[in-house]
């Protein structure tokens, strides 16, 4: 923690989730931790979630002594990170998340506990600033000033997208929110871009492993599931049935370890994951494509750890495209809800 932050609450927040997850993780998919313990006394509560936002900054800190520390195995040669990842790696990577959350699905016990200590995803609505969501209609204006040119009926489509995920973000949070005893709740990675996991070079009983667990905590797995799949594949890969085969895949291997009498059906998987793709939408507008250009796009163009959304044309255009489509499902739905 450095003394001469404006704003620690996250840092605080991040020390703690990491810290208590690795503690008490339930599956292998992570690294060997070997020590990870924090000493916050005095700036953050013990009993408060990490990421409520409600919370004031600490006043008149002290850093010295303060801090956590994580000792872990180290990930080097038999291992390697990469975004864009083809579909066999985004197969892996899956996999591994679905062993996460095949560990706690439905865990009354484990996510109630998770519920107190751990975080929210970090694009989750309650955990973003509330200048983000103020501003879509201006965010979406900047986006389609600067790309519109680049297909004019695809933004003449989405020309009010802006002010329809600004009006859908409440409903959409609380679909994709459950509550540590819903159904299908489980724990969330809550950061899961293709730079939080180490592929292997070649093939291995341990699988992929994931890091930074900065962001965990109760949630839907298809939070998980819809960030990485529009983070870490390329557009082209996508097209043409690549979407539906990793859907498929991560069911399929989710199924297997929960086994007939937790399974996820299909038709509530699927919408999950178009709640899910529209939430990361409006974090993605609110948060980088309010400041996009085609010069911050060049800029960022070969940026492993950026969205490729955020440096890619075709991607943030088939993204949009497909967010459209699912945005007037979610419309649908809501209306027939108020009905």
């Amino acid at each position: 923690i450095h003394q001469g932050s404006s704003k620690i609450r996250p840092a605080l927040g991040s020390i703690c989730t990491c810290v208590h997850f690795l503690k008490e993780r339930g599956f292998c998919a992570t690294p060997d931790i070997l020590l990870a313990d924090f000493d916050l006394n005095g700036l953050i509560d013990e009993d408060e979630k990490a990421t409520d936002q409600s919370k004031p900054e600490p006043e008149n800190w002290i850093a010295e002594g303060k801090g956590g520390h994580i000792i872990m195995e180290a990930i080097d040669n038999p291992y390697y990170q990469d975004s864009p990842i083809a579909l066999d790696q985004a197969k892996e990577t899956l996999s591994a998340v679905a062993g996460l959350h095949a560990a706690a699905w439905e865990d009354k016990e484990l996510l109630i506990k998770a519920d107190k200590w751990l975080s929210r995803g970090s694009y989750h609505l309650k955990t973003r600033n509330v200048k983000e969501l103020a501003g879509m209609e201006q965010s979406w204006e900047h986006f389609r000033s600067n790309f519109g040119e680049s297909d004019p009926a695809l933004f003449d489509r989405c020309s009010d997208i802006g002010k329809r995920i600004k009006n859908l973000a409440e409903y959409i949070s609380d679909e994709v929110s459950p509550g540590p005893t819903d159904r299908y709740a489980t724990l969330s990675h809550g950061d899961f871009k293709a730079m939080n996991c180490f592929l292997p070079r070649e093939s291995t009983d341990r699988g992929v492993i994931l890091v930074d667990f900065a962001s965990t905590g109760v949630g839907l797995g298809m939070s998980d599931v819809a960030m990485h799949i529009h983070h870490a594949i390329k557009a082209e890969d996508l097209a043409n049935g690549g979407e539906e085969v990793l859907l498929n895949h991560y069911l399929d291997q989710l199924n297997t370890q929960l086994g007939p009498d937790k399974a996820y059906p299909k038709d509530v998987a699927l919408r999950h994951y178009r709640l899910a793709c529209a939430d990361y939408f409006r974090f993605l507008l609110g948060r980088f494509w309010k400041s996009a250009s085609p010069e911050t796009f060049e800029k960022r163009k070969d940026s492993k750890n950026t969205v490729l959304m955020n440096r890619n044309l075709e991607s943030a255009l088939a993204f949009l495209d497909r967010v459209e489509k699912h945005v007037t499902e979610i419309e649908k739905e809501r209306a027939a809800c108020l009905a």
